[in-house]
This record gives structure tokens, C-alpha cells and sequence, in this order.
């Protein structure tokens, strides 16, 4: 009985650093200092499909999981389902392909003497 009021308290008090942390990255999006208009576009200002999809799946996932272990009386952490971790994989990979085909092209107008800016031009 003992350690589960330690365990209890332990992790109340990580909770409450999470929170504290949090709340310290809200108030400095909110002031300007950590700026969001980049999160999910490329360098050049166009949109990134895969990096929304990343974002989109790690946001409905934890939210999940955070909902399922709220929700357990006494709370424990559950099961991660491989269909899950596929899931995340799937999107990650999706995000790590693109970043590749968007190195080759670059790298192939580098070789052919042509520029982002020349080729949107034409």
C-alpha cells in the first residue's frame, strides 16, 4: 500500500512538471517567441502533406492513449497495439520519403544548372 501512494505521488508530481512545461511553451507562442507559421510547410513556403499527416497521426494517437489510461481506474499505462506503431511508422516513413525525393530533385537541378526560382518562371 505503501509504494502505491509513492508511485501516485512520483507521478503526480512528473504530471505536474509536464504541465508546468507546458504551459511555459504556450505562453511563449503566444508572446512571439516560438514561432508556428514553418510547422507544417516546406522551406520554400509550400505546403508539406507529410509532415501534416505526421503531425496530424502523433496528435490523434497520444491524445488516444492519453483518453484510454485517463479513463482506467486506477490508471495504468495500456498495451501499445503493433497496428498502432505501423501506423506511426506508415506516416514517419511517408514524411522521410519525401524529404528524400525532394534532396534528389534539388540535387538533380544542381547537376542540371536550373534553379527552384528559374523552373517556376518557365
Amino acid at each position: 500500500m505503501n509504494m502505491q501512494i509513492i508511485a501516485l505521488v512520483v507521478g503526480l508530481i512528473i504530471s505536474a512538471l509536464i504541465g508546468f512545461l507546458g504551459l511555459i511553451v504556450v505562453y511563449m507562442i503566444l508572446k512571439g517567441r516560438i514561432n508556428l507559421s514553418k510547422l507544417i510547410s516546406e522551406p520554400n513556403g509550400d505546403a508539406s502533406l507529410s509532415r501534416f499527416q505526421f503531425l496530424l497521426f502523433t496528435f490523434v494517437i497520444s491524445m488516444s492513449l492519453f483518453y484510454i489510461v485517463a479513463s482506467k481506474d486506477p490508471p495504468e499505462f495500456p498495451d501499445i497495439p503493433i497496428e498502432i506503431l505501423a501506423l506511426l511508422g506508415i506516416s514517419g516513413g511517408s514524411y522521410i520519403v519525401s524529404k528524400g525525393i525532394q534532396t534528389s530533385r534539388d540535387i538533380g537541378m544542381k547537376k542540371n544548372g536550373k534553379s527552384k526560382e528559374g523552373e517556376k518562371g518557365d
